[in-house]
């Protein structure tokens, strides 16, 4: 942990020239809409940066803004006569888990604008979310022949090798990903940084924690400060049985991006370790963030209010109904799962064979998923299928029992 310290403190003069530069774009862009409200490039230039600050800093206010700033630029100019505007919506309904809406955006981008690779990547990002992973591949192969491959391409093949349970390809392809990233050079950094922490998650996983510390170390060695590999390596400090530290990297993280997920994770690592006083303070906050954005209308937490009230509530009546929400927005395996567990501890066997055969149904091998179905299929009298499913849990992580995060 000192070394990704280290690393950290040793680039933070490189963070403030970046986040200068950031903060002086953005304010330009702000004062040209201000000055000329119909200039629609300027808006999708805003919008885009707003969605760059956001995957930077996880601060869920500049999706907000990229959301306003793609209707500004909708407005000033229709989609027909501006397909940036309309590629920035796709890219902010896609951000915002409004995944019907946005394969809908993309599919008109695509008639709009033939033979470009972004309508393909954004339709095939939206396929993903609802489920359609047999357009999705076709969409990523469609764009291969077109375009060749890329970090694009290779990072939604390992997507789908996961969901496919081909765990050998996901991680090979991401690592594909990861070479065409650090090919681009300086360009890139925000593009290796994430491909390091999808392939520590990937390790992570597996129960392979030195590999999935490898990994976070070079993300934050590529882009110092970035939230999403400190989270990670606060996930993993947790599974490590490493908890003081991995709670001080929580609340450093949540003291800059205080997201309602990352507060539900710091209460769950409090009750993993046997403090549910602390654990209950952090999800009383966590559920009130959920709750306002429901009430703003937002649907960007449905996924996450089932887990919470699957696992840290122990409250299986209100995880079935936010599970079915989240089913409704889109029929992904995680979805799926997250129904067929919220049935289980509601009582409700049968259906919760039918929707864990769901989940399952593309040969995924994810370990609490496995687990799912083990505890699932030995309620409902399978005793065999039951052991059969926690023994591969075992084997795809030996680790799977240990503290890990509800994504």
């Amino acid at each position: 942990m000192r070394r990704v310290l280290l690393l950290v403190l040793m680039a933070f003069p490189c963070v403030l020239r970046a986040e200068t530069s950031a903060a002086t774009a953005l304010h330009f862009l702000e004062q040209k809409v201000a000055g000329d409200p119909v200039d629609f490039v300027a808006w999708n230039q805003l919008g885009t940066r707003h969605l760059q600050l956001l995957r930077e800093s996880g601060e869920l206010a500049h999706l907000a803004k990229a959301a306003k700033a793609a209707e500004q630029s909708l407005l000033a100019v229709p989609a027909a006569d501006n397909p940036g505007g309309l590629a920035l919506l796709t890219r902010v309904q896609l951000a915002s888990h409004r995944f019907g809406d946005a394969r809908k955006s993309a599919e008109q981008l695509r008639a709009l604008t033939p033979g470009k690779p972004l309508p393909l990547l954004l339709l095939a990002d939206a396929c993903l979310e609802l489920g359609d992973y047999a357009t999705a591949a076709k969409l990523v192969d469609e764009l291969t022949g077109t375009d060749g491959d890329s970090v694009d391409t290779e990072a939604r093949r390992s997507r789908l090798a996961w969901i496919c349970g081909d765990r050998a390809a996901a991680q090979q392809h991401l690592a594909s990903a990861l070479e065409f990233a650090q090919a681009l050079g300086s360009r890139s950094g925000e593009n290796v940084a994430w491909c390091h922490v999808q392939l520590g998650e990937l390790h992570f996983r597996q129960g392979d924690w030195p590999a999935a510390e490898r990994h976070y170390g070079a993300a934050l060695a590529a882009r110092p400060g970035y939230w999403a590999a400190e989270e990670h390596v606060a996930e993993l400090r947790g599974a490590q049985g490493q908890t003081p530290e991995a709670i001080a990297l929580y609340e450093q993280i949540l003291a800059r991006t205080p997201r309602p997920e990352l507060q539900q994770a710091l209460g769950d690592l409090y009750q993993f370790s046997g403090n549910a006083a602390d654990a209950a303070v952090w999800h009383e906050r966590a559920l009130a963030s959920y709750m306002a954005s429901v009430k703003a209308g937002d649907v960007h937490y449905l996924h996450h209010l089932s887990g919470f009230f699957a696992e840290s509530q122990s409250k299986p009546a209100e995880a079935l109904q936010w599970a079915k929400k989240d089913l409704a927005l889109r029929q992904s395996i995680s979805a799926y799962d997250a129904l067929a567990w919220a049935l289980y501890l509601d009582g409700q066997i049968p259906a919760a064979v039918e929707a864990v055969d769901r989940a399952l149904a593309t040969g995924t091998k994810d370990s609490h998923l496995l687990y799912h179905a083990g505890m699932i299929r030995m309620s409902a009298g399978d005793l065999s299928g039951g052991k059969a499913a926690l023994q591969e849990a075992l084997q795809v992580n030996p680790r799977y029992h240990t503290f890990h995060v509800h994504r």
